[in-house]
């Protein structure tokens, strides 16, 4: 009997772990829109970690884009206005990275079309570090 259950839960295991799945409790996501007469940008994951929770906010409009696996990019999404850069909160395995943009003075607005963020984590001292830059699509 100990046998058979310990070939149980290892078959259990086995089936039920999945190595491409990652843990990200998820917060209420943004859906997926776009018009050709607005802003409109998806969030590329260019890093080597999975995101949990991508929040990407543009002058106060924040949009939840959710889980982003490493190299996987997301549908894109409204925004009233944007910038070269935003404001972008996400979790990396229960740690939370931020960048916190001071202000927009002087900045272009990106104007109507399609963009996409590149966001990038490198690790410096010990320390993640997160950037994002943005190309046209």
């Amino acid at each position: 009997m100990k046998h058979f259950c310990f070939k149980f839960i290892v078959i259990f295991f086995s089936l039920t772990c999945n190595d491409t799945d990652f843990e990200c409790d998820q917060h209420d996501i943004s859906d997926c829109n776009s018009d050709d007469k607005k802003t409109n940008i998806r969030v590329l994951n260019s890093s080597d970690y999975d995101f949990c929770n991508v929040v990407i906010s543009t002058t106060g409009e924040g949009r939840n884009h959710g889980k982003i696996k490493s190299g996987n990019n997301t549908c894109y999404r409204e925004y009233d206005k944007a910038y070269n850069y935003a404001y972008v909160s996400l979790m990396i395995d229960g740690e939370d990275l931020v960048i916190q943009p001071i202000d927009y003075v002087g900045e272009k607005p990106l104007g109507i079309g399609y963009f996409t963020y590149h966001l990038d984590v490198e690790e410096i001292n010990n320390k993640k570090q997160l950037s994002i830059y943005t190309t046209t699509d």
